[in-house]
Formats: structure tokens, C-alpha cells, sequence
């Protein structure tokens, strides 16, 4: 009985070490494979970034866009490779009308280019908007991976802008004196502006530079100034206003209004004073001569009562 227990015992044993030899032998091998193809079980697909057409994008036109791909796996090349683009309120699609496009595969280190027609609405603000791209792939394994990556696409917009309210306070104005100019500068489009600046120039005029800021969309800004005249002439005021929009890029707008100036009048305080040195010269003049009649008049009566004592 003993013995039966002991042999059955031997077989328990040699049976764990023959488990243990086995187990050793496809662990390291296992091992070893984990290290060399560490890449291939863990690919990696990346967005490194995009190319727009033109590189901005006019709002309601379609434009190209290539997105830029690399698989940085070094050891296995990714399969079945989808994508999927969408903006957060649809200011952005794909013109096919399909959001999603398929890569068949990408070699290991290597990469691909993909190039998608987009369309944007036409009434959107000038500003940078995202496209987000949502993709997944497999290795060799067949083993799914997924990710994302989010791209900016730059908006432009046509600038709208209008003057109103132009008003001179006096269209015809003398050499030596002043005018004043108000008017609004009116962003009717859906981009703001920025660093918007007028300048005044024109023969007759000293030129002006006036400084109005930024206009965001949908308000005004108010230009208020005083025409100094320069020359006699009638000519036309130049008004040149200058803006940025959200990229920096300037842009300038022109318009002009009729201005008259006369040679300047003459001094109403000289005029006054020669009329009355005028007025006073004429009645010393008749003064004059009323005292001189009078004194021959007395020299007369005086004359003729000596005559007439003389006959007496």
C-alpha cells in the first residue's frame, strides 16, 4: 500500500516538472516575442496635421482639404483604416455628403495623404472653426485601435462696410475759418473689424487722421472732427478708412463728400472802425465849415457896423 502511494506520488511530481519545463520553455519564447514585436501589438496611427487650399476658406464655398497621416509602427502595417469628420454644429461637412472614407492600408513608418472636398455654410462668423476626424484601424492580428484628432480650418467672410450720418456742419466755408465733419462707419457683414482708422485728405484741407478702434458686427463707430481749410477751391474730401479683420489682414474703404472754401472775409471790426473814422472825418469836415461861415458872418457884421458909424 505504501509502496502503491510512493509510485503514485513519483508520477504527481515528475508529471509538475515535466508542467514546470513546458511552461518555462513557451514563457520565455512568449517573452521574448512580446519584447521584439512590441510595436506590432501596439500600432499607432496619428494625425500629424492638414493643408487647406488657398489656406483660408471663403464662408459658403467648398474647398480641398488633405489630412496627413503616419503609421509610426515600425513593425506591422495597419489595415482597415476608417474615418469619420464632423464639426460641432455642422458649420463644416464634407461636400460628398458622406462624413466617412476608408483606407484599405498604410505600411509600417509610413505616410498617406487624405484628401476630402469640404463645404462650409454660408452664414458663418469670421473665425477659426474645428473639424474633428474620429478613426480607427487594425493591425495584422486583426485587433481594433481607435482615436481622434482635431483640426482648424480659418473662415473668411466678405467685409461689409458703410458710412451713413455724413454731415458737414457748413458745406461752404471761408479760408479763415472751421468746419466740422460727422459720420458712422457701419459693419453690416459677419466679421469684426479691427483697428479701423480714417484719414481726411483733399486739396483745400489740412489732412486728419482719426482713430476708431474696433467695430464688431452689427455695430458703428462714430467718426467726429473739425475740417481746418488750407486753399481756396472745391474740391471733394477724401475719406479713407482702413481696417483689419480677425486674420490681420487690411483692407481699406473710400467714399468723399463736397466741401467749398471762399477766400476769407474781411475784418468786420476794421470795416467798423474805417466807417467810423469816415463818419468822424466828415463831421470834423462840416464842423469846419460851419465855424468858418459863422466867423465870416460875425467878420461881415462887424465890418458893416464900422462902415456905418464911418457915415455918420
Amino acid at each position: 500500500m505504501k509502496e502503491r502511494t510512493f509510485k503514485k506520488s513519483k508520477i504527481i511530481i515528475l508529471l509538475l516538472t515535466v508542467s514546470m519545463i513546458v511552461a518555462g520553455v513557451f514563457g520565455g519564447f512568449k517573452g521574448g516575442s512580446s519584447k521584439a514585436d512590441a510595436a506590432y501589438a501596439t500600432p499607432r496611427l496619428i494625425v500629424t496635421g492638414c493643408d487647406i487650399k488657398g489656406g483660408s476658406v471663403k464662408a459658403g464655398d467648398d474647398f480641398d482639404m488633405t489630412i496627413h497621416l503616419k503609421n509610426e509602427s515600425t513593425s506591422t502595417k495597419l489595415t482597415n483604416i476608417k474615418f469619420k469628420i464632423s464639426s460641432e454644429a455642422g458649420e463644416i461637412v464634407t461636400a460628398s455628403g458622406s462624413d466617412s472614407f476608408y483606407i484599405d492600408e498604410i505600411e509600417k513608418e509610413k505616410e498617406y495623404d487624405l484628401e476630402v472636398k469640404m463645404k462650409s455654410r454660408a452664414d458663418l462668423e469670421q473665425k477659426t472653426y474645428t473639424v474633428n476626424v474620429n478613426y480607427s484601424y487594425e493591425n495584422n492580428s486583426r485587433e481594433t485601435f481607435e482615436d481622434t484628432a482635431a483640426l482648424s480650418v480659418p473662415v473668411k467672410q466678405d467685409i461689409k462696410l458703410s458710412l451713413s450720418e455724413k454731415k458737414l456742419t457748413k458745406k461752404e466755408v471761408s479760408l479763415d475759418g472751421k468746419t466740422s465733419l460727422t459720420f458712422k462707419i457701419n459693419n453690416t457683414g459677419l466679421g469684426d473689424l479691427r483697428n479701423v482708422t480714417v484719414d481726411l485728405s483733399g486739396d483745400t484741407i489740412s489732412d486728419i487722421t482719426y482713430f476708431v478702434g474696433a467695430v464688431k458686427v452689427g455695430e458703428s463707430g462714430t467718426v467726429d472732427t473739425t475740417i481746418t481749410p488750407e486753399n481756396v477751391g472745391d474740391q471733394p474730401i477724401s475719406i479713407k478708412v482702413t481696417y483689419e479683420d480677425n486674420q490681420g489682414n487690411s483692407s481699406t474703404f473710400e467714399d468723399e463728400m463736397e466741401l467749398t472754401v471762399t477766400d476769407a472775409e474781411p475784418d468786420a471790426k476794421a470795416d467798423e472802425a474805417a466807417v467810423e473814422t469816415k463818419n468822424i472825418s466828415a463831421g470834423m469836415i462840416g464842423g469846419g465849415i460851419v465855424f468858418v461861415i459863422l466867423i465870416v458872418i460875425v467878420v461881415s457884421s462887424i465890418i458893416k457896423k464900422k462902415n456905418q458909424k464911418k457915415y455918420e
